[in-house]
């Protein structure tokens, strides 16, 4: 005798979502601008590449000279945060990396951001996939995995593509392992609640203030 059909759930997903944003108005300008901004450094996260991220409260995509970018980027936040139903998100802080050849990204989370996302003006073909880590893996120690699936794995790799956008809940750890392109581009950013925006005077929303 055959057993009864059973009824699957995915509980407790994570939501991340992608974007193709290839062509974008935006894309020349931001990509010169990585290339010849003055102020960049070496980040503790990022070997074999450079970064803007100074002191920690960068808002690149806050150049006027990417209004249009930071819109787009923006509304497709909107849509993250409607289909999670979270908070409305305002983008804060953002910033960009430079990987070469053999370059890597460190494990990290966002701290004290909603959720973050991942913008790609530029990844040569054969640049390395950003990694997603799963939080559950200290907690699932008696699991003993034959095959893998949806509901055991630990790790999700994106692969990067130039244009792409992937956005995700800031408290899922990424990385990025050895590149095997010499050139990789990624604007990163944090956003705040917007019902927290009174309290950092030098965010804004720039569909209804002007850029300086």
């Amino acid at each position: 005798m055959r057993p009864p059909e059973p009824q699957h759930f995915a509980t407790f997903p994570t939501l991340v979502s992608i974007w193709n944003l290839k062509d974008h108005g935006c894309e020349k300008t931001i990509i010169e601008m990585i290339e010849t901004w003055p102020d960049v450094t070496k980040h503790r996260l990022v070997k074999g590449g450079d970064s803007s991220y100074i002191t920690g409260d960068e808002q690149f995509l806050s150049d006027k000279r990417l209004s249009d970018l930071w819109k787009t980027i923006q509304s497709c936040c909107d849509t993250y945060t409607e289909e999670a139903g979270i908070d409305y998100a305002l983008i804060s802080t953002s910033w960009f990396n430079t990987l070469g050849q053999g370059g890597t990204v460190q494990s990290h989370r966002h701290e004290r951001s909603v959720v973050s996302g991942a913008y790609y003006p530029y990844a040569e073909e054969g640049s390395n996939p950003l990694m997603l880590e799963s939080p559950l893996q200290p907690l699932r120690m008696n699991d003993c995995i034959i095959k893998p699936t949806n509901f055991n794995r630990y790790d999700m790799d994106v692969p990067v593509r130039s244009g792409m956008l992937v956005i995700f809940p800031s408290w899922l750890k990424h990385y990025v392992e050895p590149n095997d392109s010499k050139k990789r581009y990624v604007v990163s950013f944090n956003t705040i609640r917007h019902a927290d925006k009174g309290y950092i005077k030098t965010v804004k929303d720039y569909r209804i203030e002007k850029h300086e």
